[in-house]
């Protein structure tokens, strides 16, 4: 399966010719951009709990690896949080919609499965 910070990826490479630096965002980009922002958060607070707790859980994302410190998913977070939303601002209004809803709808996925699991939020 993919990761999910892969399928973004590729979403933003697709879409990055396509894109109007500095369209202003309005009320719809705004919306989707906070619920993509929390549950950011709460996808950050899970795998800090997964950091924490390596002896029930393990991370699925290759790019931090099973059992990553919690040091290392700060960093990671924090970079992706930036680069996600430098991204969206530079994206023309149409494109921040069809990226933001898909990030929300991501995470909205690993939060609910890692939820289900018994995977706390730590900070």
């Amino acid at each position: 399966m993919f990761n999910s910070r892969f399928v973004i990826l590729l979403i933003l490479i697709a879409f990055a010719p396509l894109s109007n630096a500095g369209e202003p965002w309005d009320g719809t980009d705004k919306a989707l951009g906070a619920a993509a922002l929390t549950l950011w958060a709460v996808d950050f607070g899970q795998t800090r709990y997964i950091a924490n707790n390596p002896d029930r859980f393990y991370e699925n994302n290759p790019l931090l690896g099973k059992h990553p410190s919690v040091s290392r998913v700060n960093n990671y977070f924090i970079g992706v949080g930036i680069a996600g939303y430098l991204l969206a601002d530079h994206l023309s209004s149409a494109n921040r919609k069809m990226f933001l809803a898909t990030f929300a709808v991501i995470e909205l996925g690993v939060t609910r499965h890692n939820r289900y699991v018994g995977i706390k939020i730590d900070f």
